[in-house]
């Protein structure tokens, strides 16, 4: 059967028996369904109380076939009917308003009045809705006033909140159904559930109560299908799926009650066992998991701040080549202008002139004749026309030896700082990273 083609009753249906079972296959819950007839409770029950994955099948019995009658001959004499003509006249319209009615009676004013009835009910005697978390405390009160708090701590929540938190915490969920008016369920209570013994067999387990009172104890008894009091479950996960381990419906002592609770609570801890190795198995692949994606993002991140690291090493190295052959073209510039604007040599003719010789560190010295009232920021700049010398130099001359720079010279003139008509200047080159 499609889910597309189930009636809203059935998907309520559907809804109610995969809360309580905890079947997520809706294939397997549409065949638990069918099989009942869409009985929710008796599904609900052959489900909780079955260990397999899937519903029984109930066997088809061939029925046998009909024997066929015996084909009797027509002996009979066939009589021609002539009708009344009254009834002839009649059939007509009778057969008319016949068909009028089966169309439109569903827009008759009696049909519209009972819908409008059946809605204003709905509103003014609606029966308030019952919060089953209120009634679950009201009823763990009750059961603390009555019987004390010498016995398990009760769950504070619905059974299908309880049955989920027992699968997730791979523990049993012992479901106890009370009737207040029950003199069986005082004695089991007294005797049973609130004794030191219980507590020792039930250890860590989730236990779950209600009253059948109550709306959620109600719901409990028809998906349990429990119909004496009092009544004592043991469910037990097994995978998605919910098996009731042990229920207990007729009381008769303590001690041998407690000795079954202790045989089903040793038999459901093989169960729960098996939940645990599977869990802890989940576990290590998940940790495995993310270690391994963790280690891989780690790789991920490594080799991403190496190559942001060797991206900024190379924008720097390009940034100081940019700097650097920015720094060379403006040198280049900056000489060929020098080269343009130099004055012209004197002639050895002229009066008040000086010959200069500028010895290089690697190359032959360059010579010039000067002008005495010529600046001497002119020696530096005759120098750098010259291809081989380097960008920040002095120059040294004079005994004893004083070194000028370019920066440093002021208005002074060649005159100023050289007396005779012959000099020779030392150049040295300026280590730039001083």
């Amino acid at each position: 059967m499609d889910e597309s083609n189930l009636t809203e009753e059935q998907s309520n249906a559907l809804a109610r028996f995969q809360e309580f079972t905890d079947i997520k296959s809706i294939e397997t819950s549409l065949q638990y369904l069918s099989a009942h007839e869409w009985d929710v409770q008796r599904a609900i029950n052959t489900a909780l109380t079955s260990n397999s994955d899937t519903p029984p099948v109930t066997p088809l019995v061939p029925q046998p076939l009909p024997s066929e009658p015996p084909v009797q001959q027509n002996t009979a004499v066939t009589v021609r009917f002539m009708p009344n003509f009254v009834l002839q006249l009649f059939r007509a319209p009778l057969s008319f308003l016949y068909t009028f009615y089966l169309k439109y009676q569903q827009y008759s004013p009696v049909r519209f009045i009972r819908v409008a009835f059946t809605f204003f009910r709905s509103f003014l005697w609606r029966k308030p809705l019952r919060d089953p978390l209120t009634e679950i405390e009201n009823y763990v009160t009750y059961f603390n006033k009555k019987y004390g708090t010498s016995h398990p701590p009760i769950y504070r929540g619905s059974l299908s909140q309880a049955l989920r938190d027992a699968q997730r915490e791979i523990r049993l969920a012992f479901v106890y159904l009370h009737d207040k008016n029950s003199p069986l369920c005082d004695r089991f209570c007294r005797e049973v559930l609130c004794q030191e013994a219980l507590e020792t067999i039930i250890g860590n387990s989730l236990v779950w109560s209600s009253s059948r009172d109550t709306q959620e104890g109600l719901n409990a008894s028809k998906f349990l299908n429990v119909h004496v009091y009092p009544c004592l479950c043991i469910i037990a996960h097994h995978g998605s799926q919910q098996t009731v381990q042990f229920k207990l419906e007729q009381y008769t002592n303590s001690d041998e009650c407690l000795a079954q609770i202790f045989n089903a609570v040793e038999n459901a801890n093989q169960t729960l066992q098996h939940n645990r190795q599977r869990k802890n198995q989940s576990d290590s692949r998940g940790r495995l998991l993310e270690e391994q994606n963790a280690a891989y993002l780690e790789s991920v991140r490594a080799d991403k701040e190496k190559a942001e690291q060797r991206l900024r090493e190379e924008n720097e190295r390009r940034k100081i080549e940019e700097e650097h052959q920015k720094k060379l073209q403006e040198f280049a510039e900056f000489r060929d202008r020098l080269k343009q604007n130099l004055p012209s040599e004197p002639l050895s003719t002229d009066n008040e002139t000086i010959q200069v010789s500028i010895r290089l560190p690697a190359d032959e010295p360059i010579r010039r004749r000067f002008r005495r009232t010529d600046s001497a920021k002119l020696l530096f700049e005759f120098a750098w026309t010259n291809s081989s010398v380097p960008n920040q130099f002095e120059l040294l001359w004079g005994y004893p030896r004083k070194r000028h720079q370019y920066e440093q010279i002021g208005d002074e003139t060649i005159g100023d700082l050289m007396n005779g008509n012959t000099e020779t200047c030392y150049l040295e080159e300026i280590d730039q990273d001083k």
